[in-house]
């Protein structure tokens, strides 16, 4: 009886154990999905003309590129004018020139070069200052869209935002600082060796926006800061990505079409075509996804892939009752049997070849 009562008592501590956790789970995902929700990117304000940093980028290069990890290296310059009262504000707070600005996608911060191109900063006929950076570092493409795959456009964003709290925008505080853009700055943005391997270069995006954080990081009300995204815009050359994505994936799809053509007779020889060509189709969308990140969606080649994969099935299907209708018929009446089996044939053809010219376009408008 004692051990009936432990137990009992045993099953009830898990089973609270297990409604502790699920609620833990469950408040967790909550705050996860609100956290989502957040609006990070609000229209830029500009405010005090006083408070304004201008500033511009050059990108020279553009190398290592891998969808998988939605990373690439870039190397280039930037550039910043400030006005006096900017100037007191460094100053005031001690900030070094190089922190006056961050790059907020940059990764692998250790490996990030930044060097000013003079040691003091350049003053201007205006009254401004200006400084100029060398910078060289590793970078995340966050918004990376690869529905259409291998058909898509891709833009590799360098954003900057100001870094130091003084230059931000919360209650309370001094009026918002600002970054502008200078003028034409998307057609000097491009440098010489900005060209990506399979992609063609489509031209170039410069964004302001501010980027509203949801947490105060401890103390205070949540802040703001002015933020400019610099990036070149891509799209993959139509005739590489064919030959590289499409074309094998056609040879297969129109093997498996193309084998109802071979007499009923042949049984064996047509029920080894689809068997073929599923283990065929299974390495090539391995290969390809291999290339890619985890995606919680279907790419246009994925719904290519899946056409064939019901192709080949239904066409073993097919060949399986053809081969048995041919051996069942009787004596002298084989040729009957083939005839027949001809016509069904034929008919799953034309509904192949119909859907297949039907699904291109209706999963590019889809996606």
């Amino acid at each position: 009886m004692m051990a009936v009562v432990l137990a009992a008592i045993g099953l009830f501590q898990a089973s609270s154990a297990q409604d502790e956790v699920a609620f833990n789970n469950q408040s967790t995902r909550t705050a996860v999905t609100t956290g989502m929700d957040f609006e990070h990117r609000k229209p830029m304000v500009y405010g005090n003309v006083q408070r304004t940093i201008d500033t511009g980028m050059h990108i020279e290069n553009i190398y290592q590129l891998s969808l998988k990890d939605k990373t690439f290296w870039a190397d280039g310059w930037y550039w910043i004018k400030w006005r006096p009262e900017v100037q007191k504000i460094i100053e005031a707070e001690k900030i070094p020139l190089n922190q006056v600005l961050e790059f907020t996608n940059e990764i692998e911060a250790t490996n990030m070069v930044l060097e000013p191109d003079t040691t003091e900063p350049v003053k201007l006929d205006d009254g401004r200052l200006y400084q100029l950076f060398r910078f060289s570092g590793h970078f995340f493409v966050n918004d990376l869209k690869l529905a259409g795959f291998p058909f898509y456009d891709m833009n590799l964003p360098i954003t900057i935002e100001t870094r130091p709290d003084s230059l931000s925008c919360h209650e309370g505080g001094p009026p918002c600082a600002s970054l502008l853009p200078e003028k034409n700055m998307s057609n000097t943005l491009i440098g010489q060796f900005a060209d990506v391997n399979g992609y063609d270069m489509v031209g170039s995006l410069v964004k302001p926006f501010l980027h509203q954080y949801n947490t105060n990081f401890g103390i205070g009300n949540p802040s703001a800061f002015p933020s400019i995204d610099y990036g070149i815009v891509y799209k993959t050359n139509f005739l590489s990505a064919f030959s590289q994505y499409i074309l094998p994936l056609l040879v297969v799809i129109g093997i498996v079409i193309a084998s109802p053509s071979l007499p009923g007779s042949l049984g064996d020889v047509r029920l080894a075509i689809p068997t073929t060509a599923l283990l065929t189709l299974i390495f090539l969308q391995q290969s390809y996804r291999a290339d890619l990140p985890p995606l919680s969606y279907t790419t246009f080649l994925d719904l290519l892939y899946i056409y064939a994969y019901l192709a080949s099935i239904i066409f073993f299907f097919l060949f399986c009752w053809g081969t048995v209708y041919y051996n069942n018929a009787s004596e002298g009446g084989e040729l009957l049997a083939a005839q027949h089996i001809n016509r069904i044939d034929w008919k799953f053809q034309l509904a192949a070849l119909i859907s297949l010219a039907l699904l291109v376009p209706l999963a590019f408008v889809l996606l």
